[in-house]
């Protein structure tokens, strides 16, 4: 079963979700008021508006919550709703980096979202290597966003040596594991014959799993 975390990253939100997200941050529940964030940010269920995901991130940060210090952080390295600003992204990456170092143990998203940051250096010195350890730890908790973040990273040679054919058997685990975004380039590797063997009716078959989870870009493909 996707967590929300899961359907927020996979753009598969449904309107019942959202509005349950919306009512517990109204509340002050604080990693519904980040769910919230990631939401306005990304136009999920509402119209895109960074400024409205900076103050939801805003207010669960305040609660320490530690997505939404990652989030505030990012926000910040790259200028998203905010005057770009490195040393207060740092402030944030390194305050979210404390909370991740203590709960990547027992959290399998935690370690995923250390691995982000040992990856890009955000909070600590970079570290590829380390990221790809934490990845794989992660991974092995059963987070399939790892997996599919491993994937991305050796389809396109981003930090790690490009392998087009270790890319798709990364994709194909997460996507046994139900992750429609990798469903979907999984089916594409089969579509273009890229770390597969051509085969279309593979290509429809991994396509189709994807739209059937309601994946924007799968949807779109099908219907094309």
């Amino acid at each position: 079963m996707p967590t929300l975390e899961d359907s927020i990253n996979w753009g598969t939100l449904t309107a019942q979700q959202f509005e349950s997200i919306s009512s517990m941050a109204d509340k002050g529940h604080s990693t519904s008021q980040y769910y919230l964030g990631r939401c306005y940010f990304n136009g999920i269920c509402v119209n895109k508006d960074r400024l409205k995901a900076i103050s939801y991130y805003g207010e669960a940060a305040a609660k320490d919550q530690t997505q939404a210090l990652y989030y505030l952080g990012f926000c910040y390295q790259y200028g998203f709703g905010v005057s770009k600003n490195l040393v207060t992204a740092d402030e944030y990456f390194s305050k979210a980096v404390e909370w991740l170092e203590k709960e990547c143990e027992t959290n399998a998203i935690s370690m995923y979202y250390l691995a982000m940051c040992y990856t890009y250096g955000f909070g600590v010195v970079r570290d590829v290597d380390k990221g790809v350890e934490l990845y794989k730890r992660a991974a092995e908790m059963g987070c399939s966003q790892a997996l599919y973040n491993m994937a991305l990273d050796k389809q396109f040679g981003n930090n790690v040596a490009k392998d087009v054919f270790e890319a798709a058997d990364l994709y194909e685990k997460a996507a046994v594991q139900g992750n429609p975004q990798a469903q979907f380039n999984l089916a594409l590797c089969y579509q273009d014959g890229e770390g597969r063997p051509q085969d279309y009716v593979k290509a429809r078959e991994w396509m189709q799993k994807a739209a059937d989870q309601g994946f924007p870009a799968a949807v779109k493909q099908i219907h094309h």
